[in-house]
C-alpha cells in the first residue's frame, strides 16, 4: 500500500514538472510572437535628478505628490504594508478624496496588497489594476512574467523611474541594513513618453483611459536622453551592440548577475580586447540562489580580466551601465535572464553631451571604493555545497 501510493506521489510529481516545462517553453514561444520588441523613444532633453538614497526618494516623491492639480499616475513592481507603503497609499488617498485622479498599476505577484487594503484605496476614488496577472492556457509561464516597471507621472510634468520599490527595506528598515538604488527624477520633455509608456500598460491591465488628462510640459531641459521600453525581447541586442563598442572602459552595476551565455560572451570579449571592465555587485543576498548562480559566471569574467566587486556598505540594489564616459543606462532592468528576456522593464539613457553620465559614473566608482574584490582564489575556495547550489541555481536561472 505504501509503495503504491509513493509511486502515485511519484508520478503526479513528474507530471507536474512535465507540465511546468511543456507550459514555460511554449508560453515563451507565444510570449516572443506576441511581445513587442524593445522600444526606445525619440531623443528628449529634460531636467534630471539622480537619486541614490531611499530617504531621499521618498522625501522628494512625496513632495511632488503632495504638490499634485490633476493627477498621479504610479506603477510598482513591490508595494508593502506597513511602514513607508502604508504612508504612501494614505497620501494617494487622501489626493484622491481631494479630486486628484490617481491610478495605481502593481505587479501581481510583486504587491501583495491585502483584500481590504484594495477595497480601501478602491473606496477612497483610486482606480487600481494589476499587471500581468497569470493567463491561461500557459498559467505557469504567465505568473512568472513580472511587471518590474517603477512608474510615477505627477501632472504630466515630473516623472520618475529606476530601481526603488515601496516598502521598508528601501529605507534601510530592513536586515539587510542600508539599501542602495539609483532612480531618476524628471520634468520637461521626456515626461510625456514616460506618461504615454504609463497609459499603454494602464490599458494592457485592463484600465479605463483618463477622461481628462492635463498635457504633460513639452518645454525642453539641458540633459539628453531617451527611453527603453522592454517587453522581454529585443534587450539583449541592444546591450551587446553596447559593449561591442566599448573601447576604453565599461561599468556593470547590477543587485544580480546572471547574464546567460550570449550576453556573457560579449563582457568577456570586452575584456579580452583591452576594455577595463568593472562589475559592482551586493555581498548580501536578498535571493537564496541568485548570489550561487553569479558564480557560475565568475571564472570566466576573471580570467579575461574582469574586476568583480561586492557592494560591502548594506545592500546593492543600483542598475546601471556606464561605457567610455559616453554612455549610461540607469533604470530597472537587472543583469539577468528575467529582465532580459521576461519582465517588462524600463531604462532610461544618456548621451554624452549631457551632465548624468559624469553623475553616475561618479555614484558607481564612489559605491565601488569600499567594494570588496573576488578573486580567482574565492571561487576555488567554495565548498562544495556551495558549488551544489551554483548547479541548482543555473538549472533555475531562468525563474530566479
Amino acid at each position: 500500500m505504501f509503495t503504491t501510493i509513493l509511486l502515485i506521489i511519484i508520478a503526479l510529481l513528474l507530471l507536474i514538472a512535465i507540465w511546468f516545462i511543456i507550459d514555460f517553453r511554449l508560453g515563451r514561444k507565444r510570449h516572443q510572437q506576441l511581445a513587442s520588441t524593445v522600444k526606445i523613444y525619440p531623443l528628449r532633453h529634460s531636467e534630471t535628478e539622480l537619486i541614490k538614497d531611499g530617504r531621499r526618494f521618498f522625501q522628494r516623491l512625496f513632495a511632488d505628490i503632495e504638490q499634485a492639480q490633476n493627477h498621479v499616475h504610479m506603477s510598482v513592481f513591490i508595494i508593502k504594508e506597513p511602514g513607508i507603503g502604508t504612508q504612501l497609499l494614505a497620501l494617494l488617498e487622501r489626493k484622491a478624496r481631494d479630486g486628484i485622479t490617481v491610478k495605481l498599476l502593481v505587479d501581481r505577484f510583486g504587491s501583495r496588497l491585502a483584500h481590504a487594503t484594495i477595497s480601501r484605496l478602491k473606496g477612497s476614488g483610486i482606480s487600481f489594476a494589476y499587471a500581468h496577472k497569470p493567463k491561461f492556457p500557459f498559467i505557469f509561464y504567465s505568473g512568472n512574467r513580472r511587471y518590474h516597471r517603477k512608474i510615477t507621472v505627477v501632472d504630466g510634468n515630473i516623472g520618475y523611474l529606476g530601481g526603488f520599490n515601496v516598502g521598508d527595506e528601501y529605507v534601510g528598515k530592513d536586515k539587510l541594513g542600508y539599501w542602495r538604488d539609483y532612480h531618476v527624477r524628471m520634468e520637461k520633455e521626456g515626461v510625456a513618453d514616460l506618461q504615454e509608456i504609463f497609459l499603454d500598460d494602464w490599458a494592457e491591465a485592463g484600465g479605463a483611459p483618463p477622461a481628462d488628462l492635463m498635457p504633460s510640459n513639452g518645454g525642453q531641459g539641458p540633459e539628453p536622453l531617451q527611453l527603453l521600453a522592454s517587453e522581454g525581447l529585443g534587450y539583449a541586442d541592444h546591450l551587446i551592440d553596447w559593449f561591442d563598442s566599448a573601447k576604453n572602459y565599461a561599468m556593470i552595476a547590477s543587485p544580480y548577475y546572471v547574464p546567460g551565455k550570449q550576453i556573457q560572451d560579449a563582457v568577456v570579449n570586452m575584456a579580452k580586447r583591452g576594455v577595463n571592465v568593472d562589475i559592482l555587485l551586493p555581498q548580501k543576498k536578498d535571493h537564496p540562489l541568485v548570489k550561487d548562480a553569479a558564480y557560475a559566471y565568475f571564472r570566466d569574467l576573471l580570467q579575461a580580466g574582469c574586476n568583480i566587486h561586492e557592494y560591502t556598505a548594506g545592500f546593492f540594489h543600483g542598475k546601471a551601465i556606464i561605457i567610455d564616459g559616453k554612455f549610461a543606462n540607469i533604470g530597472s532592468a537587472k543583469f539577468d535572464k528575467r529582465s532580459f528576456f521576461l519582465n517588462d522593464e524600463l531604462d532610461l539613457f544618456f548621451h554624452e553631451h549631457g551632465t548624468m553620465i559624469r553623475e553616475a559614473e561618479a555614484a558607481v566608482k564612489k559605491d565601488m571604493q569600499t567594494a570588496k574584490s573576488v578573486t580567482l582564489q574565492d571561487v576555488e575556495n567554495r565548498t562544495g555545497f556551495e558549488n551544489l547550489k551554483t548547479k541548482v541555481a543555473t538549472w533555475i536561472s531562468e525563474l530566479l
